[in-house]
């Protein structure tokens, strides 16, 4: 087998390995969280969605900061979803971030912008190559919130369960059917 084969073949599983060791290393580290694991600062909300558009199944995460309780300097929102995940949709990579925003967003407490959100929207493989696993694993989302100066960021991580559509709740549920 040439390197390239080889390399390509265990590619997927050294992704998946450093995903898992980033997710677990991240969300023991969350210095800003209250009791739940909810943020102190701010209100932090997640989302999952499913939709069919152009003939595909598609998958749309979404999380939201707003409410701000104290002034948050330059914001970056960053998430990754279950490892697991990448199996199951039609992508190279399950993390997103607004890290590379051409400027930065500040939020405070009654100014404007009032929030800041990020989505990302997956295409699903077909109903026929997802096996019901997913049905444990769609709603993790690994986050993480960082603000402030850069020689003083606040960098909060969480894991959390995205409140699902109902959309979201009829497909898994018809995954379960088939």
């Amino acid at each position: 087998m040439s390197p390239k084969r080889e390399m390509n073949r265990f590619f997927p599983l050294v992704m998946y390995l450093c995903v898992i060791a980033v997710c677990l290393g991240a969300c023991s580290l969350g210095p800003n969280q209250g009791p739940a694991d909810t943020p102190d600062d701010y209100n932090l909300t997640a989302t999952v969605d499913v939709s069919h558009e152009s003939g595909v199944d598609r998958i749309t995460y979404e999380i939201l900061v707003n409410e701000a309780r104290v002034p948050m300097v330059n914001v970056i929102q960053t998430f990754t979803l279950d490892p697991n995940m990448i199996n199951r949709i039609d992508a190279g990579e399950i993390l997103h971030s607004n890290v590379s925003n051409t400027h930065e967003i500040s939020l405070g407490p009654d100014k404007e912008p009032l929030g800041l959100s990020l989505s990302r929207s997956y295409v699903l493989k077909p109903k026929a190559e997802i096996d019901s696993n997913i049905l444990q694993r769609y709603a993790d989302m690994y986050i993480k919130i960082s603000y402030g100066p850069n020689d003083q960021r606040t960098e909060d991580y969480f894991h959390v369960q995205a409140e699902p559509s109902p959309r979201t709740i009829e497909y898994m549920k018809s995954l379960e059917r088939d």
